[in-house]
């Protein structure tokens, strides 16, 4: 015989197993605040924004070692150039050298990123670390080596910086709202399944229906329990 089971029998299901859904919930919750504040190391962003105008103080004759700058179409062609120039060991090196950080190049490297903003001249560096004072530190280091050597490199005097970096109190991958919402939300629809799973593995008989659904038979009369309240009374 086929099984059916109203939208008021799953509610009496779920509020049967109402303390077992809560339980469930708070232990993801939980796990949502420790996983953000204990499990994830804060990272911290510094970015500073350089504009590299492609016109000033150029001139065919200063650019050194025959490299044309007027072989770009836009300003922002340059930006992108410009920031391969940023993530060269050239720059990198002194910054290392200069913060007398306990860093390889790599580290560095893997930590700076030199990007173009849209399609503007601006170009974005923006350097990512534990540290929130040694991002902004770095950032603002690279800035200022990469203009030295542009300028020595190249000859040209292209570069000018629009926003310093400066220290975030805020780090960039943890998002400790966000992370309880999907452990709480995660929590309660695990809580909720195994419910419905308990319930249906559940074949003991313990009502009338049960017995209806699940042997067929029409219940005639039934037998009251009065353990209970024999226990009250002393018997």
């Amino acid at each position: 015989m086929e099984e059916t089971i109203e939208l008021r029998e799953l509610f009496a299901i779920l509020f049967k197993r109402k303390w077992f859904i809560l339980i469930v919930t708070i232990i993801f919750l939980g796990f949502g605040v420790f996983y953000s504040k204990f499990m994830v190391t804060p990272m911290y962003e510094s970015s500073t924004t350089l504009m590299v105008n492609g016109s000033k103080g150029m001139d065919a004759s200063d650019i050194a070692g025959g490299f044309d700058l007027y072989s770009f179409s836009y300003g922002g062609e340059l930006v992108v150039t410009y920031s391969e120039i940023v993530k060269s060991r050239i720059v990198l090196e002194q910054v290392i050298e200069q913060l007398e950080l306990d860093m390889p190049y790599e580290q560095v490297l893997g930590m700076t990123s030199a990007t173009q903003v849209g399609t503007t001249e601006i170009l974005n560096i923006s350097v990512t670390d534990t540290d929130p004072n040694r991002a902004e530190k770095i950032a603002n280091k690279i800035s200022s080596v990469f203009i030295k050597e542009v300028m020595r490199i190249l000859k040209v005097d292209n570069v000018e910086i629009i926003d310093a970096a400066i220290p975030m109190p805020y780090p960039i991958n943890i998002r400790t709202t966000m992370n309880i919402a999907i452990s709480t939300i995660l929590g309660m629809m695990l809580a909720v399944f195994l419910s419905f799973v308990i319930h249906y593995l559940d074949r003991s008989v313990k009502t009338e229906e049960d017995i209806e659904n699940y042997l067929g038979l029409t219940v005639l009369g039934t037998i009251p329990d009065y353990t209970k309240e024999m226990k009250k009374m002393g018997v």
